[in-house]
């Protein structure tokens, strides 16, 4: 937000102290000189951070407190060793707030308004649904954010912050606007061209994975509402699922950004792996022994195998004694195509070097995923009876998952067969769900992160303090120091423990 307000303050300064230029400007105006930005390069430019965010920062704080990844190595109180231990400042996330509101939303807000202008409806509708889905996220992490007057650069130089509560329905208003929009019987711009979310050779392809997103991304929002207001979450997932709206269909509906195996066109988890941060990113412990308690096939995908050549593997956590490279390392699933192994890099215990394997960064960015909705499904149905069975969406979630991973289908069957039937209480069923999910979901955004805050599992132990900073885990992040110290409108929270609206369990 701050440039907008720097670049409003810095146009009506001149404005002010050149009142008599405007008719100059009109005699030199050049009429070949673009004045304003074309909806077909704001979307790109939106739906790319959207991508860069998916896998930046804000994915790294979630899925570090969520025990996915570990920031212990041989390099001792680095970035996100520091993270691990829930040291997460405000001074860290400025960064990610300023791509968000004046990156993203800046973006979608012109986009929108533009599209309107220029009788586009299918643009607007596009930019109305990425607006909740980025609004989402930001509600999940920080609380209570600026809204109602966020978005209005230059008019409003200190914004308000909107109550969180308040800002979920207004989101479901939005999607409900995008789909109304997308679907427009006319359009005089499509976007079914220029995006790198959702491309296709026509806009009615594109049209339906767009609607589906939105529909799909409706049921996560009430299902966040699962025990603040389990009422309102069973009537609205069982009324948006008997209206007979579409979901998401299979894995090619996943809402991802593709990266490419190019220089500067990779998955920045690539570059930061293989850059400044080697030695430094760690599966974790938690996630990789979950894992080999059931053989799952996915960590051949997820994890390079430790020690090397074998079918083992180990993950890291802060509270290991001995900083060493001694563990399995984050894999193709994540970082995309392997070169061949540098043999020079493995060591005689069979651990590797940050040099062994080198990456395409073509692994996309994932951010809310058919296999995700699957485990919606199941939960919707177990909980709240929802149509559907449970079993069969906590299979195919599952399938779903294994597939987008590469898991042959023998072995997803074998797998189904051992570890795909739902047994014991309501809340041990849960479990199974939700610690399927959270596989699923390793390295997407936020989201796992949500659920251990709504529901406690998957079951993760706190690191305890004085290694952390805090005596529990983190339930939201401090909100930026750049915004704290400009905006007065917005106190910074005491600590990391403050909840958003709908974790209300104890």
């Amino acid at each position: 937000m701050k440039y907008h307000k720097i670049l409003y303050i810095a146009l009506l300064s001149a404005g002010l102290v050149f009142p008599s230029c405007e008719s100059f400007f009109d005699v030199n105006e050049d009429p070949n000189n673009i004045k304003e930005a074309r909806v077909s390069e704001i979307l790109p430019s939106a739906t790319t951070n959207i991508g860069f965010m998916g896998v930046s920062d804000l994915m790294r704080y979630s899925n570090l407190i969520m025990q996915q990844f570990s920031g212990h190595g041989p390099v001792l109180n680095n970035t996100f060793t520091n993270y691990e231990r829930y040291s997460i400042s405000d001074s860290d996330v400025n960064n990610t707030w300023n791509s968000i509101f004046a990156g993203i939303l800046a973006d979608l807000e012109q986009l929108i308004r533009i599209s309107t202008e220029n009788q586009s409806p299918h643009y607007s509708g596009v930019a109305k649904i990425l607006k909740a889905y980025t609004y989402q996220v930001t509600v999940d992490a920080w609380g209570d954010v600026p809204f109602t007057e966020g978005l209005k650069f230059g008019e409003v130089l200190y914004p308000k912050y909107d109550d969180d509560a308040a800002i979920y329905p207004k989101l479901i208003e939005l999607l409900d606007q995008g789909i109304a929009e997308i679907n427009a019987p006319t359009s005089a711009l499509e976007p079914n061209t220029f995006t790198t979310i959702y491309p296709g050779s026509s806009w009615v392809s594109s049209k339906t994975k767009w609607e589906r997103l939105a529909n799909t991304l409706k049921l996560r929002i009430y299902l966040h509402y699962s025990e603040v207001d389990p009422g309102l979450a069973s009537q609205q997932i069982n009324a948006l699922i008997n209206s007979g709206v579409e979901f998401m269909q299979s894995n090619d509906d996943n809402f991802e950004m593709s990266f490419l195996n190019q220089p500067q066109r990779q998955n920045p988890l690539t570059s930061i792996e293989g850059g400044q941060f080697r030695n430094q990113f760690f599966p974790n412990r938690f996630i990789v022994d979950l894992m080999n308690e059931k053989a799952d096939p996915r960590r051949s995908s997820y994890f390079v195998a430790f020690p090397y050549n074998t079918e083992s593997y180990k993950g890291s956590t802060i509270l290991e004694t001995n900083p060493s490279v001694k563990y399995s390392r984050l894999h193709s699933y994540l970082k995309g195509t392997p070169s061949a192994v540098n043999t020079a890099g493995v060591n005689a215990d069979g651990s590797l070097e940050g040099t062994a394997i080198t990456y395409g960064g073509d692994a996309p960015s994932r951010l809310l995923l058919y296999a995700e909705y699957n485990f919606i499904r199941a939960e919707a149905a177990l909980r709240f009876g929802a149509p559907g069975d449970a079993e069969t969406f906590f299979k195919e979630g599952i399938r779903a998952s294994m597939s987008e991973a590469g898991v042959p289908q023998e072995k997803i069957t074998e797998y189904l067969a051992a570890h795909g039937t739902l047994v014991g209480s309501q809340s041990e069923k849960l479990e199974q769900i939700i610690n399927e999910k959270y596989i699923a979901n390793f390295g997407v955004i936020m989201e796992n992160w949500t659920d251990w805050r709504r529901t406690g599992f998957p079951a993760i132990t706190p690191i305890p303090t004085p290694v952390a900073v805090w005596n529990d885990v983190p339930r939201s992040l401090f909100y930026p120091f750049n915004e704290v110290s400009s905006n007065p409108n917005i106190d910074q929270k005491e600590t990391l423990l403050e909840r958003v609206f709908w974790d209300v369990r104890q």
